[in-house]
């Protein structure tokens, strides 16, 4: 951080926007989230459980990209809450997603 001059915050908000940079979506299947200005990451079942600070856990998550003009609902029962997103980065990652309701 320091090398950067950032603090923190801004470090941690500039990683987040590596991942809108990339697709919102890794190598290993963990999704980006931005729904009502909220950051969340999915994880696959092969990955186990996200930590435990900001877990999202128990039932279905299900949600719908914004940018899919099929409406597929997808669905994780893994999701981490990472946060709400600074005013100072919130027009670099503008919302990706909605919550579907339940079935």
């Amino acid at each position: 951080m320091a090398a950067y001059r950032v603090c923190s915050s801004c470090d941690f908000w500039l990683m987040c926007l590596g991942y809108a940079m990339l697709g919102d979506q890794d190598s290993d299947g963990r999704r980006a989230l931005r729904i009502d200005g909220v950051h969340y990451l999915s994880w696959t079942e092969e990955q186990g459980f996200p930590p435990e600070i900001g877990y999202v856990g128990g039932g279905e998550n299900r949600y719908v990209l914004l940018d899919d003009p099929t409406g597929t609902v997808h669905v994780t029962r893994r999701l981490w809450l990472m946060g709400t997103i600074s005013d100072a980065f919130r027009d670099r990652m503008p919302d990706n997603a909605v919550f579907a309701p339940p079935t």
